[in-house]
Formats: structure tokens, sequence, C-alpha cells
């Protein structure tokens, strides 16, 4: 029978397995993004969550401050929310390429295969989507800073 013999694979052979293993990267940085995806998302509603509770806390409380020296007593927590926006900021940036160099991957992998369809990734929202995120982290970061000048 032909095909079943022993022996080195043939061009066509090369060819099934070059299109099965770009099937399977194909699958596998889909799998990948959705993941990182639900969890960005996730760590991302949870902090910004976490970032507004604490400013209506502390603009509810102005008496109560912890028992720091004077310097950190007024200005502690301000600065250390505010500080801790940059690395936000930075994660938010960094999972928006990210995202895109996942979609350029999968359009390479799309034309490779020989498709001429468009890549499954929806680029345009996910950077609308990190905008969104961007600008409810700049409202918390001017919450945190106006609260800075009046305490």
């Amino acid at each position: 029978m032909l095909g079943d013999e022993l022996g080195p694979p043939g061009f066509g052979d090369l060819m099934v397995e070059r299109a099965a293993l770009l099937l399977q990267e194909y699958q596998e940085v889909n799998a990948h993004l959705r993941a990182n995806t639900n969890q960005f998302v996730n760590w991302f509603s949870f902090f910004l969550t976490l970032s507004l509770l604490m400013a209506g806390v502390f603009a509810a409380t102005p008496g109560y401050r912890p028992a720091l020296g004077r310097f950190a007593q007024h200005y502690g927590v301000q600065l250390v929310s505010l500080l801790m926006h940059i690395p936000v900021f930075v994660g938010i940036f960094t999972f928006r390429r990210y995202i895109l160099a996942a979609h350029q991957k999968v359009e390479a992998i799309i034309r490779q295969l020989g498709y001429s369809e468009d890549s499954p990734i929806p680029a345009r929202f996910s950077q609308w989507m990190t905008d969104l995120m961007a600008a409810g982290y700049m409202l918390s970061y001017f919450i945190w800073l106006s609260l800075l000048f009046l305490a």
C-alpha cells in the first residue's frame, strides 16, 4: 500500500505536518490570549475597585491617621497610592502591545496556511478597552492627587 511504508516523509507529508503545527500554534496563541485577557480584566477590575474604595474611605475619615511620623502621617497614604498607579499604567500599555502582537502572530499563521481571512482577535476593540482601562485609572489617579492636596 502506498503511504504506509516506513521511510522518509514525502513532500506532501511535510506540508501536512507544517499545517498541523501551524494550527496547533494558532490554538495555543488563542488559548493563551483568552486566559491572559480574562486574568488581566479580573485583576484590573479588582484593583480599580479597591483604589476607589480606599479613596472613599480615606476621604470619609479625615480625622483618622495612623500613628506615623509627621510627613508620613499627612502624605504617606496618598503618595503610596499615587505611586502604585505607575505599574498599573505600564501594565495596561504592555497588555495592549501583547494583544496587538498576538493579533499579528495569528494573521501571520493564517497567511502561512493560505487563507485570506482576518484574525479573529478583536484588536480594535482591545485598543478601545485598554483606553477605557487607562481612563479609569486616570480618574482614580486624579482622585488620589486631589486627596493629596486636600489632606
